[in-house]
């Protein structure tokens, strides 16, 4: 048995047909909208009955497809279970960000290596291609050895510029970080984190706030915003 969706010549058809020959075909309910199922079975009575050609019937048909059955609500032990999980994870990640030792941001970032293949491809790239392209530019003179030569001079004197270049960026790069690990870190203790919501203001008024700057991401960063705001604080005073 085939189920088909409704159209209007169907429901056109339909309408002309007295109660009792749509009982007979066993229509229960009878279709109302475009686009309700009916069997292909019941499409051949009518057909037959109202002496109507079956294409003209199903002629923008499609199969039917009934709609997906809705997800079922989650159970309040569950819901309750989910929250008490979330609750524990968050728990576990402020007490291992709050057992982390400063300097760890920093050995994360040390251990990586400075000379990765693709700085090495591109060097070598650009050695190559300069000694190309001077190779070719000389193409005009008459002695080959000497152009090998400038082509040669010309590479390795880029690969020398490319090479101080880096060693320059790697230089500054170390010294900012040893610049940022001699910053003073400030830390003010406010409470336990509980998981919970917020607490009110007014318990929140009665312990010290909590201000971190100096060191770790992005720490440059808040140092010079917390030092821009205290000379504001003494212009005003």
């Amino acid at each position: 048995m085939v189920v088909l969706t409704t159209t209007p010549r169907i429901l056109a058809v339909l309408s002309t047909l007295p109660a009792s020959t749509l009982s007979s075909l066993g229509l229960d309910p009878v279709p109302a909208t475009p686009g309700a199922p009916i069997e292909h079975t019941i499409l051949l009575a009518i057909s037959k009955a109202t002496q109507s050609s079956l294409n003209s019937l199903l002629r923008g048909t499609k199969v039917y497809t009934p709609p997906p059955p809705p997800k079922p609500e989650h159970s309040p032990e569950y819901v309750a279970l989910m929250a008490r999980l979330r609750k524990e994870e968050e728990r576990r990640e402020y007490a291992q960000l709050v057992s982390r030792k400063p300097g760890d941001i920093y050995l994360d970032t040390d251990d990586e290596d400075d000379i990765s293949p693709s700085l090495v491809f591109n060097i070598l790239l650009s050695i190559v291609m300069c000694a190309g392209t001077m190779f070719y530019l000389t193409r005009w003179w008459t002695n080959d050895g000497l152009r090998v030569l400038v082509s040669l001079g010309a590479a390795v004197l880029v690969g020398v510029a490319e090479v101080t270049v880096y060693a320059g960026y790697l230089r500054k790069v170390r010294q900012s970080k040893d610049k940022e690990r001699s910053k003073r870190e400030k830390k003010e203790f406010i409470g336990e984190y509980t998981g919970e919501g917020a607490e009110p203001d007014g318990h929140m008024e009665s312990v010290d706030k909590l201000e971190i700057w100096g060191r770790g991401i992005n720490g440059g960063m808040r140092r010079r915003v917390r030092e821009k705001w205290d000379k504001e604080q003494e212009s005003e005073t």
